[in-house]
Formats: structure tokens, sequence, C-alpha cells
């Protein structure tokens, strides 16, 4: 899940939100291979927690290319 949310990451705009646990827990993931800048986690004003991903590093993109080759 963590490419998949990856590659959907790079068509978005950023700053944007991903919510839910497995998305969280996807985006801390990315966040601590260094694929992403991210805040975590942050509430929307509803109480739904959030992960904020800021942007795309040079690591990220790099997955992105072998995840696109294989």
């Amino acid at each position: 899940m963590r490419l998949t949310l990856l590659h959907y990451l790079s068509t978005q705009e950023l700053p944007t939100a991903v919510a839910g646990a497995q998305g969280i827990a996807a985006v801390r993931a990315l966040l601590q291979e260094g694929c992403v800048k991210a805040v975590l986690p942050g509430v929307t004003e509803t109480g739904v927690p959030v992960a904020t991903v800021t942007g795309l590093t040079r690591t990220g993109y790099r997955a992105l290319r072998q995840f696109r080759g294989a």
C-alpha cells in the first residue's frame, strides 16, 4: 500500500491530507523511509485524525521510478 499511496500522492497537489488508520500508518512508514515530508498526526475540524503530506523527497521520487519500472 505504501508505494500505491506514494504514486497517488505524486499525482496530487500538495499539501494534502490522508485520513484513516491505514492511510496514516502508510504515511508514517513513508516518512520513516524518507520518501515524503509530512506532519503527523493532525486533526480536522470534525475531529478526524489526518496526516498532512507536504512534499515528496528525492528518495520518494527514486522509489516511484523503481515502482513504475517493476
